[in-house]
């Protein structure tokens, strides 16, 4: 085989591009990543030092299954390296009145017979004495959620991939990409390279890398906050679980503290659309007022110093559904795309999803993440104040 030719190339080596390292690697195959950054970096969407890992997955039943696969994976990747990736909390849903994401989570555990306690406000707030959920809202209590650090996550993947063979270009940039019927070709500024197969995985590029399909993706501008506490013993990971809510404010997440004295939140809906390469990477004081105010109002000791803060990309589908599929004109080139800031958790078993796309032409996507859905039909992009102002699962309120 000539030096230039592989067996995949991997196009990305963020998140899910390193993940499908990993799982090419153990399948022996000669493998190439071209990453245009240093392999983990804060220009796309895996900033923030911390991720969410659930499994009742209130965004939809079908998810659940991927998931607990990824856990699986891991926890293996974890004991291999012998450095932790998953600190497991538990996971405290909420939801104001009129708001349904505590009970789209709920019925998905249902579904899938995962463990759950709904619970009231009072004994939410005996468990948990730095809580002070309104006697109105709903709780839904989940002991295998937890979260994910993002750096020794990456870095393990690509150790891992490495140690089976995978080699990793970082700082190399794409140019340019094509597919015949026999191979598939990448242009970089240092070489031409060749392969049987390539996996798109550009992140927040995808919109640029992959603008012949026509899908209209929707980079969003997302800001992280890290704020002061009078008492961090009291949001340590084993006595305060991640959370998720939805209200008025937003969907308001957060974290234990990390060994830093922080509470990490964030709120999941809004942002500003740009584009990756002209999004502004400073937080500002005004954009900390959608979230700061829900965590001092209902979390004791949570103060309003902002210890730090910075930006990551969303890069979403109009449906904020991921694609995982193969290319509908292109059969060598598969496409992971889209994961519109819930994809990281799902990371190992995604990567796992897409090497079998490329190697294994028995295998057929997931049919919720099939390209397919976008066609023959006008779709909409993804408006972030559309979402915010109406939440995304008042429908179940009812239910």
């Amino acid at each position: 085989m000539p030096p230039n030719h592989y067996d995949v190339i991997v196009l990305g080596g963020g998140t899910m591009g390193t993940a499908a390292a990993w799982e090419l690697g153990k399948r022996g195959v000669k493998a190439l990543v071209l990453e245009r950054f240093r392999h983990v970096h804060a220009f796309g969407s895996h900033g923030g030092k911390t991720r969410v890992i659930r499994h009742a997955y209130a965004e939809g039943e079908d998810y659940v299954p991927i998931v607990r696969r990824a856990d699986d994976l891991w926890l293996a990747l974890e004991q291999e390296r012998g450095e932790q990736i998953l600190v497991r909390t538990g996971g405290l849903d909420l939801a104001a009145p009129g708001y349904g994401y505590a009970r789209a989570a709920r019925r998905s555990a249902e579904t899938h017979g995962l463990p759950f306690e709904w619970l009231d406000p009072v004994e939410a707030r005996r468990r948990w004495p730095v809580w002070q959920i309104p006697d109105d809202w709903e709780a839904c209590f989940h002991p295998m959620t937890g979260y994910l650090l993002v750096d020794p996550a990456l870095r393990a993947l690509a150790d891992a991939a490495r140690g089976l063979g995978v080699a990793i270009h970082d700082e190399e940039p794409a140019r340019e990409w094509g597919a015949s019927p026999d191979g598939v070709w990448v242009r970089t500024d240092r070489a031409t390279y060749r392969a049987d197969h390539l996996i798109v995985t550009t992140g927040a590029w995808a919109g640029e890398a992959l603008a012949p399909l026509g899908i209209p993706f929707t980079a969003v501008r997302k800001t992280l906050w890290w704020l002061a506490l009078d008492n961090p013993d009291a949001f340590a990971p084993d006595r305060f679980p991640v959370f998720i809510s939805e209200s008025d404010a937003g969907s308001i997440y957060g974290f234990p503290s990390h060994g830093d004295g922080m509470l990490k939140v964030a709120n999941h809906y809004g942002g500003e659309v740009t584009t990756p390469d002209e999004a502004d990477r400073t937080t500002r004081d005004a954009e900390k007022r959608a979230v700061v105010p829900f965590a001092t109002r209902l979390l004791r000791g949570v103060t309003d110093r902002v210890a730090t803060s910075t930006v990551c990309l969303y890069e979403m589908t109009p449906d904020q559904d991921f694609i995982v599929d193969r290319h509908p004109e292109l059969p060598r080139v598969v496409i992971g795309a889209g994961f519109s800031g819930h994809g990281f958790k799902f990371a190992p078993a995604i990567g796992e999803h897409l090497a079998m796309l490329a190697l294994d032409p028995s295998v057929a996507p997931y049919p919720r993440f099939r390209i397919d859905r976008f066609a023959g039909r006008a779709v909409e992009p993804y408006q972030p104040d559309r979402v915010a102002s109406h939440g995304r699962y008042r429908d179940l309120v009812a239910g």
